[in-house]
């Protein structure tokens, strides 16, 4: 199995058998989004607007030039923000980090697996 990373940032896998790090494939899946309004709501006398996120295109850059969708592939699977996934539901080769693990001051710096929606 090929695994892509498509985030900015290394994908430091916190294993019990070592830790294991993927790094940034160069290729990264950018969405587009709009919000709207589905409803307001009354908090303490206040209109609170409740917004539904929708998501419209799918960008996939290589460096800085833009490419096209990769077609899913046997033995490949990308590694995605959540945003991403939750735009291409559709897709079983996306993967998202879970299971972070922080350092005493909070910060991310690894993550036990990986998910999927």
């Amino acid at each position: 199995m090929k695994y892509i990373n498509t985030t900015p940032h290394d994908i430091n896998l916190m294993l019990e058998t070592g830790n294991l790090v993927i790094k940034p494939s160069g290729l990264s899946f950018r969405v587009a989004a709009d919000t709207e309004v589905v409803r307001t709501e009354q908090i303490e006398g206040h209109a609170v607007e409740v917004r539904a996120r929708v998501f419209r295109d799918v960008v996939v850059l290589d460096g800085e030039e833009e490419v096209p969708l990769p077609d899913e592939q046997e033995g490949v699977v990308y590694i995605v923000s959540r945003i991403t996934a939750e735009a291409l539901p559709e897709r079983t080769d996306l993967r998202m980090v879970d299971g972070t693990v922080r350092d005493e001051s909070g910060r991310i710096i690894g993550c036990t697996g990986l998910s999927v929606l």
